[in-house]
């Protein structure tokens, strides 16, 4: 009698005959399509509480990846929300050539005045500015003892536009425009820490979404990672899937839930991480703004941002178990 072989696994054989036995599939149900994507994230939901210590630690590593650019975004909020409350007249002040004479200056100031963007213009003579700085230099005794005044006529001109963040460019435009008189030997704009708090905050926003790509690379990783475990973890049952006809899609429909949950779970800590760290410095931050008498609130995360943070968290998660999903099963082949 002959002697049968041994058969170790599935062959593509058999694989054949089973798919042709396999029953017909009925018309499509939308009501039974939903329960089953219903059955499966509760599926999946269950196989991370039953492994609780692997799962909150993958969960808080992508809530700390996601926290991190979270926090620096609610503090460029912050930031940006004192600068636009910081509203205030702006001058320009024009030094004019030590040799001019009054009439020559007074005429610069009466057309400078008479420019539509130009709220006012103060004149300051040679002895006015020296008995200011007699007064504020407390050196009367040595500027009393100089043959003649060293300073020169001085014009500041109040734009009409408030300065902040937006209207800089307009100021300094007028600040060259004024410099360029030929009266005129140096100009200067006082809202210069206002440019170079716009820098900081370019430079910030810039570093913010740089730290928020290498995070959301790292989520991607973790996120791949995991799911390439609990692939390798369920290999044999991938195999008895394939061998009865699973098609990928179905194969691979529990491990993007799986990273679905990895993700909304992180998002979720994430924001709850950001709330609480908000909350936490409220205090110091409130004392810090009544000091300087301010109307300033701080702000923290809102419902949109929220939102928003969950489905993002929620994306990178679905889509890095994707890629791990579609490589691995794809490396499972039936013998």
């Amino acid at each position: 009698m002959a002697q049968k072989p041994n058969q170790r696994g599935a062959t593509r054989e058999s694989i054949k005959a089973t798919k042709h036995h396999w029953p017909a599939r009925s018309s499509f149900s939308l009501g039974k399509y939903l329960r089953q994507h219903q059955a499966t994230l509760t599926e999946s939901f269950m196989r991370l509480v039953s492994y609780p210590l692997s799962s909150v630690m993958t969960v808080m590593v992508i809530a700390i990846a996601l926290s991190l650019p979270g926090g620096l975004y609610v503090l460029l909020k912050n930031v940006q929300s004192v600068t636009d409350q910081w509203e205030q007249q702006s001058v320009i002040t024009l030094y004019l050539f030590p040799g001019l004479e009054d009439t020559q200056a007074l005429a610069l100031s009466h057309r400078i005045s008479a420019q539509a963007d130009v709220a006012s213009v103060e004149y300051i003579s040679k002895e006015e500015g020296l008995r200011y700085f007699e007064q504020s230099s407390g050196y009367e005794q040595i500027l009393s003892s100089l043959p003649e005044n060293p300073l020169p006529i001085v014009l500041r001109v109040i734009p009409r536009e408030v300065v902040d963040v937006t209207t800089l460019p307009n100021l300094q435009a007028l600040r060259d425009q004024l410099a360029a008189q030929q009266e005129v030997e140096y100009a200067e704009l006082d809202a210069q820490w206002l440019q170079r708090l716009a820098n900081i905050l370019s430079f910030g926003q810039r570093f913010s979404y740089a730290l928020s790509v290498l995070l959301v690379v790292a989520v991607f990783l973790i996120v791949g990672n995991t799911i390439r475990m609990a692939v390798e973890s369920r290999r044999d049952e991938v195999l008895v899937m394939k061998l009865v006809g699973a098609t990928d899609g179905y194969i691979r429909r529990p491990f993007l839930y799986m990273g679905f949950w990895f993700g909304v779970l992180g998002g979720f800590f994430a924001s709850l991480c950001i709330l609480l760290l908000s909350w936490w410095v409220s205090t110091p931050a409130e004392r810090l703004i009544d000091s300087y008498q301010s109307g300033f609130e701080l702000q923290t995360f809102n419902a949109d941002e929220i939102v928003l943070c969950l489905t993002i968290s929620a994306f990178v998660g679905v889509i890095g178990s994707w890629i791990a999903v579609n490589r691995h099963i794809a490396n499972i082949e039936l013998q």
